[in-house]
């Protein structure tokens, strides 16, 4: 792919008319294109606007190159690359999801009074999970990208009634380290016999805690609560950054 280069009489926007054209020489009749086109990234008039960019980048423009996989510069009317396709890789960050249901109702223990017990219910997987790795038969949760997560973990349970309010924690629990990572108090109204409940926090996973073991935990109740039967699960967890650089003033 040849793309169009600078002439010393362009500016920038005369030099985008040139791409335009240019890209539309690479599509069909039917408007579709017939090689991936490439994406501009940025472009930069004055040292004003270098922001975010390299910094020798003060004058050019800047195009991602779908098909070599690379980033190109466009400086006095020469293309250079600028990144080569691992680099392009390491700057883009990944995408991590996964997600955990019970299906049907399901009987579960006890919950107890001063201790946890983990919750074992989960039967599905209903997602093509990315950067999570999901254990249905084990109910465990590990995690192959570091970043921040939001945790959502929803459920509804039956379970004994009785003449007074009661209270019990949901927590995530790391295993390999056996340290909690996020806890929540749940209450229990009186004289009711369904609990429905549901927590979003962020969690941190550092590079450290790749490959620990996490698993979801409810316990610690001021009496116990039998009887009880799980309606719902629904536990998701979804990467919301991985910024790893240092934030500085300008």
């Amino acid at each position: 792919m040849t793309i169009p280069s600078i002439a010393d009489e362009d500016d920038w926007k005369i030099w985008a008319r040139k791409l335009s054209v240019f890209l539309s020489s690479q599509e069909d009749r039917g408007g579709r294109p017939t090689l991936p086109r490439p994406v501009l990234l940025a472009h930069s008039t004055d040292s004003a606007s270098n922001i975010g960019l390299e910094r020798n980048f003060v004058e050019g423009i800047m195009l991602y190159d779908p098909i070599t996989k690379t980033v190109i510069l466009s400086r006095d009317g020469i293309w250079a690359p600028l990144f080569d396709a691992v680099t392009v890789a390491s700057l883009f960050s990944a995408s991590s999801y996964g997600s955990m249901v019970v299906s049907a109702p399901t009987a579960g223990a006890d919950i107890p009074v001063g201790s946890f017990i983990p919750v074992t219910e989960f039967d599905s997987l209903p997602v093509t999970n990315r950067g999570v790795i999901l254990d249905s038969g084990a109910n465990t949760i590990a995690f192959e990208v570091e970043g921040v997560y939001i945790f959502s973990f929803a459920f509804s349970i039956k379970h004994n009634d009785v003449n007074s309010g009661r209270e019990f924690s949901v927590r995530l629990f790391d295993i390999t380290t056996s340290t909690p990572a996020i806890t929540v108090l749940v209450g229990v109204a009186r004289n009711v016999g369904v609990t429905n409940f549901s927590i979003n926090g962020l969690i941190e996973i550092t590079d450290m805690q790749l490959g620990d073991t996490f698993r979801i935990e409810v316990g610690d109740a001021d009496t116990v609560i039998t009887d009880v039967i799980w309606n719902t699960l629904n536990l998701s967890l979804n990467m919301v950054s991985e910024w790893r650089g240092e934030l500085r003033a300008a």
